[in-house]
C-alpha cells in the first residue's frame, strides 16, 4: 500500500496534512467506525476522498446538498479521480445508465442524498457495487438536537444489512458532544474513533455588539476597512436592504439569496470569489463549498439561531491564517424575534392541510398517485395561486417533509443534457428518411463524441445558433427526436423537486406533537446562542468549551479579552515603572526576570506583568529575551 503522503503530494500537491488530518486518515485506513469534527476550512473532504482511493474499490458519500455534491464532485473530477454525484435533477434513463457504469467499476467515488439511499430502487444496486467505505456528510443532520436535522439521515444505518463489514466514516464541522453522541447511536456505529480537529482559530477576532443602527455601524467598519468581507443578514429582504445602503454610501456591495436564479447566484459569487465584489451581503444560503481564503472581516447584522451556524458562518474568515475579524451585531430583541420565527417554522395541522392539499393539485396527482415520483414545483407559483405567504408555505413544507410525507431537493442549475440512446444503424436510417433533422444530428455527434455512450451536457445558445435556430425552436426539436425515440433530452432546469414517500391521500393524518422535541431543541439551540452573546469571559475559549468540553487559555484578541486588559490591575503605574526600569538596564529571560521581584510582591507583579505582555507593552525574542516596546 502507498505512504499517505504521496497520495496526498501526487493528488492534492501538499506536502503534509493539517492538524488533525492524519489521524482521521489513518483510522479510516484501519477500518475503523469514525467520526470526525473538523471547523470549516479545515480540509475535511481529503479525510475520506485518500483513504477512497488507497483502498480501492468504491467510496459512497451521502451528501445533504446539490451544491455540496457538485462541488466535490467536479473538483475530484479535475484531479483525474472518477467521480459521479446522483441528484434529484436526473431523469429516470440518466440515473439507470449511470448506475450501470457504477457497476461496471467505472468510477471511484458515488455521491448521493440520503433520500435517494433510503429507495428501494438504489438498495437494490448496493450489494453489486464494490463498496469499501461508506461516508456520511454534514452528520448532524441525523440527530433532532443538530442544527439541520435531515428524516432521511435516519435510514442510513439500515443499509448496513445490506453492506456488512463496510466501515462507516462520519463528518461533521461542528457540534457540541450530545450530538456526536447521538450521531454515533443513529448510525449504529462500532466502537468509533472520534477525531476533533482545533476549534482554536487564533487568527479570530470575535466580537459582538449591541447595537440598535446596524446599518450606520456597518457602514463605518466597511468604509474603514479593506479586504474582502461578507455580512450574513437575517432574510432575503435585508440582503438586498443592506447592499443598496451600502452601495450608495460608497461600499463595493452585492447581495446573494436562495430567491435568485441559479445562473445569477453563481454570477455574484465568481464576481465575489474574483474580487470583482468587495462585500456579499448574503443569507446562510451562501458559502456552501465555498472556500476563499482572504475573508478579512465576516459580520453578522443579527444573531443567527444556533451557535453550530455562526461558526460555520464566522469560520469563513481568515482561512489564510492572516488576522480577521467576526463581528455580530445584536439588540436583545433580536432573539425573542428567533422564538416567534421557531414558532412560525411548526404550523398547526390545518395550515399543513391546506398547503398539502394546494401542492398536490397544484402538481395534478390523482389521489393514492404519485408513490416515489419526482414532481418540480416553483413554490412563487403554489404561493400566488393559493394565496399563501411565502414564508407560511415554505415552513408548512418543511414540517410537510419532516413529517415524512415527501422529500425536497433544494433547486440547482442542472444544465441541458442529451443522449442518442438508438444505435448508430437507426440514427443514420432516421437521418435518411427524415432530412429535416440531419444538420441537427450530425452537429450533436461531431460536437460531442460521447453522446452514444451516455449523457452529455450541451450548451443550447451555441447549438441553436450553429442551427441559425431559435432557442425555443432548438428545444423543440430535441424534444421532437425525443418523441420519435433517437435521443433523451433533460431541459435545463433550477427548479425545487419533491419526492412523494406516500401516495397522495384525500385526509390525511398530521402528527404535529411529534415535531415538539425538534422545537424544543431549536429553542435550546437559541438559548445557547444568547449565552455566547453575553457571556462575560473569552469568546474563543467559550467556543472551545462548547465543542469540546475542554478549557481553554484568553484569546487576549476577542471585545472581552481587550476589554479587560484595558482595565489597570492594582498598582500597576507603580509596577509598570519598575518592569520598565529593570528591562530598559538589562538582558532578563522570562523566569529569571519574574524570580528577581520580593516573593510577597509576586502577584501583584505578575498580574501586572502579563498584562503588559498581552498590550505588547513587553515583547519576547526568538532567543526568550525580553524588551520594553512601550
Amino acid at each position: 500500500m502507498q505512504n499517505p503522503k504521496d497520495i496526498l503530494a501526487e493528488y492534492w500537491g501538499y506536502p503534509d496534512f493539517r492538524k488533525g488530518q492524519e489521524s482521521i486518515v489513518n483510522h479510516i485506513l484501519a477500518g475503523n467506525d469514525t467520526i470526525a469534527l473538523l471547523p470549516t476550512g479545515g480540509g475535511k473532504s481529503i479525510c475520506f476522498q485518500l483513504p477512497g482511493i488507497m483502498h480501492g474499490g468504491l467510496t459512497l458519500v451521502i451528501s445533504p446538498l446539490i451544491s455540496l455534491i457538485k462541488d466535490q464532485v467536479d473538483g475530484l473530477n479535475r484531479r483525474n479521480i472518477s467521480a459521479l454525484g446522483l441528484h434529484s435533477g436526473l431523469g429516470y434513463k440518466e440515473t439507470r445508465l449511470l448506475m450501470d457504469n457504477a457497476l461496471k467499476g467505472a468510477y471511484r467515488f458515488l455521491y448521493i442524498s440520503p433520500e435517494r439511499l433510503a429507495t428501494e430502487g438504489f438498495r437494490e444496486y448496493l450489494p453489486n457495487l464494490n463498496i469499501k467505505m461508506l461516508v456520511v456528510d454534514e452528520a448532524h443532520c441525523i440527530s433532532q438536537w443538530g442544527y439541520d436535522f435531515r428524516p432521511a439521515y435516519l435510514q442510513i444505518a439500515e443499509s448496513r444489512a445490506l453492506l456488512p463489514n463496510v466501515p462507516i466514516a462520519a463528518f461533521t464541522a461542528s457540534a457540541p458532544p450530545y450530538v456526536v453522541n447521538d450521531i454515533a447511536d443513529k448510525l449504529l456505529l462500532v466502537e468509533p474513533k472520534i477525531t476533533m480537529g482545533d476549534f482554536q482559530r487564533s487568527n479570530l477576532h470575535f466580537h459582538a455588539q449591541e447595537q440598535e443602527d446596524k446599518q450606520g455601524v456597518l457602514l463605518k467598519m466597511l468604509s474603514g476597512t479593506q479586504g474582502s468581507s461578507l455580512v450574513f443578514a437575517r432574510n432575503r429582504k435585508e440582503t438586498e436592504e443592506l447592499a443598496a445602503f451600502l452601495s450608495h454610501h460608497g461600499v463595493d456591495a452585492d447581495f446573494y439569496h436562495a430567491g435568485l436564479q441559479a445562473t445569477e447566484r453563481a454570477r455574484k459569487q465568481d464576481s465575489w470569489m474574483r474580487n470583482q465584489k468587495r462585500v456579499m451581503c448574503c443569507t446562510n444560503a451562501f458559502g456552501m463549498g465555498v472556500d476563499k481564503p482572504d475573508v478579512r472581516f465576516v459580520f453578522h447584522a443579527g444573531p443567527p439561531p444556533s451557535p453550530e451556524d455562526y461558526y460555520q458562518e464566522a469560520g469563513r474568515a481568515g482561512r489564510d491564517g492572516k488576522e480577521s475579524w467576526c463581528v455580530m451585531l445584536y439588540r436583545k430583541a433580536d432573539f425573542e424575534q428567533i422564538r416567534v420565527q421557531i414558532d412560525a417554522r411548526f404550523p398547526g395541522a390545518e395550515v399543513l392541510a391546506r398547503v398539502y392539499q394546494a401542492l398536490m393539485a397544484h402538481l395534478g396527482i390523482p389521489e393514492g398517485g404519485g408513490l416515489l415520483q419526482w414532481y418540480e414545483f416553483d413554490p412563487a407559483e403554489i404561493a400566488g395561486r393559493f394565496r399563501f405567504q411565502m414564508a407560511e408555505l415554505l415552513h408548512a413544507l418543511k414540517s410537510l417533509e419532516l413529517l415524512r410525507f415527501f422529500s425536497l431537493s433544494e433547486g440547482a442549475l442542472n444544465p441541458a443534457a442529451v443522449h442518442i440512446s438508438a444505435d448508430y444503424a437507426s440514427v443514420y436510417d432516421f437521418k435518411l428518411r427524415n432530412r429535416g433533422f440531419e444538420a441537427a444530428i450530425d452537429m450533436l455527434l461531431r460536437s460531442h463524441p460521447g453522446i452514444l455512450d451516455g449523457y452529455v451536457v450541451i450548451n443550447e445558445s451555441i447549438l441553436s445558433k450553429r442551427l441559425r435556430l431559435e432557442q425555443d425552436a432548438f428545444r423543440e426539436l430535441l424534444r421532437t427526436l425525443q418523441n420519435r425515440e433517437i435521443l433523451d433530452y433533460r431541459p435545463a432546469t433550477d427548479k425545487p423537486r419533491v419526492l412523494l414517500l406516500e401516495p397522495r391521500h384525500s385526509r390525511p393524518v398530521f402528527n404535529v406533537k411529534s415535531l415538539e422535541p425538534l422545537k424544543k431543541s431549536r429553542l435550546q439551540a437559541t438559548e445557547h446562542m444568547e449565552q455566547y452573546v453575553f457571556c462575560a469571559s473569552c469568546r474563543s475559549a467559550w467556543w472551545i468549551a462548547y465543542f469540546t468540553g475542554k478549557s481553554a487559555d484568553d484569546c487576549v484578541k476577542c471585545d472581552i479579552c481587550a476589554k479587560r486588559s484595558k482595565q489597570k490591575p492594582q498598582g500597576y503605574d507603580f509596577w509598570k515603572k519598575e518592569i520598565k526600569r529593570k528591562l530598559i538596564s538589562g538582558s532578563w529571560e522570562y523566569m529569571s526576570f519574574l524570580d528577581s521581584f520580593p516573593a510577597e510582591k509576586a502577584e501583584e507583579m505578575t498580574t501586572v506583568f502579563r498584562s503588559l505582555l498581552d498590550n505588547e507593552t513587553i515583547t519576547k525574542d526568538q532567543e526568550g529575551i525580553l524588551h520594553w516596546a512601550g
